[in-house]
């Protein structure tokens, strides 16, 4: 016995023609079933429309949108309000949708399966927002031209809901900032009364007025300088003038009584050469002069202290130059009565001399000046003690300015902070406002259809030629199967190769097939 002969493509070739019905019945079989499938299963249309995302009309360079998402974001926060059950259940009712499904599905389940009937797709890579410029809205349904109504709807729920969104993020962004606005205000109105208060309660000592506290002590420190020398000069006078008046009261006068001398030659009287003492007005104008050398040597001409000594000098001079005459015409008159009684001429029993008119004058004028002279001391005495508080109170100031200047330093940095806050919320709410008129005036991003919804020819579902194909498939599958079957049960020989096989002898004539040569003869 011989190993069988294996099968080639002519073998393959004869089994499917002579099993050619096991194969052909199958498959026409199936194929007729799949397009009874495809005519029995329910037709599913979908309708699209195709948006358009619009820039808005106005540069950002000039005003800034408040909404600044992408449009896969926005989109993704509209879909939630448009998608919400509210909004599909009035679309569902508007449109009469599922009708068949009304008794059987509660409400929430027409609701998800018409959530899942809808789809948003964005157009273009999501890397930028400026790839995305459009959108896509598609819906599908059993119902072709309700497919597009309802496609159409959305698409103006969404347009709709764009600009309503945009609006009230216009309007809540203007609100908020003018809120913000009012309380930082507030604040810095606050701040403000705290730092004026604060200037009001230590005026004079803030950092601003170290430079004029510091001028004015300079000031008032020359001014009690200046006082004082004036003091030292005024109790100088007036030392001069009390020792004048004590000279005048010391001074006699000019007919006093007579000391008889005897002339040692003739044994006569003679009358003694009285001298005239210093007036007060020379000793005082001595002085001066010497006070003007002592100023000159220490101050300028311009100094006060030489100015008025050079102007009580040059009052003081005529004066003196008077009663120096006056004197010299005395002396004359005491030289002559001196002569007088030198040639013989006795006087006795002379009458007691007459008060001098000319000292009593300079007595009251003295005595008046000394007392000038001591008013000017205790006023300068007095302003020396004021300006010795002053210049207390001014080193107070400056002693106290570095711990003002911190202070103030803490309360102007908030404040500086809030007033910063403070423009910063106000060029916003320019900004805000402004996008505000811009979302009200509909010049900003907006949604355009672009490709509106049209009526659906083709159904999407079921797929004829994949039910088709599928049906032919398994068609020829089961022929194929049913061929190989029947091969496999029939032990027949087909062929001398398959008897000599079988067999183990060898095949000495074959009667051929006398059917098929008829058939080939006719």
């Amino acid at each position: 016995m011989t190993e069988p002969k294996p099968l080639n493509i002519h073998d393959y070739l004869a089994i499917g023609l002579r099993r050619k019905w096991y194969i052909l019945i199958p498959l026409v079989v199936c194929a007729l079933g799949s397009f009874g499938v495809y005519k029995y299963l329910p037709k599913v249309y979908r309708s699209t429309t195709l948006i358009l995302v619009q820039p808005q009309r106005v540069p950002e360079a000039y005003v800034r949108p408040t909404v600044t998402e992408t449009v896969a974001s926005r989109l993704n926060t509209i879909g939630q309000e448009i998608l919400s059950r509210t909004r599909l259940e009035q679309v569902i009712h508007e449109f009469n949708l599922f009708p068949e499904l009304r008794n059987k599905v509660p409400m929430e389940g027409l609701v998800e399966i018409m959530r899942k009937s809808i789809e948003v797709k964005v157009q273009g890579t999501p890397r930028t927002d400026r790839d995305q410029n459009s959108f896509s809205i598609s819906h599908e349904g059993r119902e072709p031209r309700t497919v597009m109504m309802v496609t159409n709807k959305l698409a103006s729920l969404f347009i709709e809901e764009n600009l309503k969104v945009r609006e009230l993020r216009a309007e809540g962004t203007s609100d908020f900032i003018v809120k913000e606005l009012g309380a930082v205000e507030e604040q810095l109105k606050k701040k403000e009364a705290d730092i004026r208060l604060f200037r009001e309660r230590n005026m004079g000592q803030l950092p601003q007025q170290l430079d004029a506290n510091l001028r004015i002590l300079e000031r008032l420190q020359q001014q009690i300088k200046t006082t004082s020398e004036n003091i030292r000069a005024a109790q100088d006078r007036n030392i001069v003038i009390q020792n004048q008046i004590e000279m005048l009261k010391k001074r006699e006068p000019l007919q006093t009584a007579r000391e008889v001398r005897r002339d040692p030659a003739t044994g006569m009287e003679r009358l003694p050469v009285e001298r005239v003492p210093d007036d007060p007005l020379v000793v005082q104008l001595n002085a001066l002069k010497r006070d003007l050398n002592n100023a000159r040597s220490r101050y300028k001409e311009t100094h006060p202290d030489v100015v008025d000594l050079k102007k009580k000098i040059t009052n003081l001079e005529p004066r003196v130059k008077e009663i120096l005459e006056h004197q010299d015409a005395e002396r004359e008159a005491r030289a002559k009565e001196v002569r007088a009684r030198q040639e013989g001429v006795v006087v006795e029993n002379l009458p007691p001399p007459a008060p001098d008119p000319e000292t009593q004058r300079l007595l009251t004028q003295y005595t008046e000046q000394y007392n000038a002279a001591a008013l000017e001391a205790k006023r300068l005495r007095e302003e020396e003690t004021d300006l010795k508080s002053q210049i207390n109170l001014y080193q107070r100031r400056i002693e106290e300015t570095p711990r003002r200047e911190e202070e103030l330093t803490l309360l102007t940095r908030d404040y500086d902070l809030m007033k910063a806050n403070y423009q910063s919320l106000l060029d916003k709410k320019i900004q805000s406002q402004m996008a505000e008129n811009l979302e009200r005036k509909q010049q900003g991003e907006q949604f355009k259809i672009l490709d509106p919804a049209r009526i659906p020819v083709t159904p999407i579902r079921p797929d004829r030629n994949r039910i088709l194909l599928i049906g032919l498939a398994i068609g020829l599958a089961l022929g194929v199967g049913l061929t190989w079957l029947k091969e496999t049960m029939d032990r027949s020989f087909k062929t001398v190769s398959e008897v000599e096989s079988e067999l183990g002898l060898p095949v000495l004539a074959a009667i051929p097939n006398l059917k098929k040569e008829q058939k080939k003869a006719a």
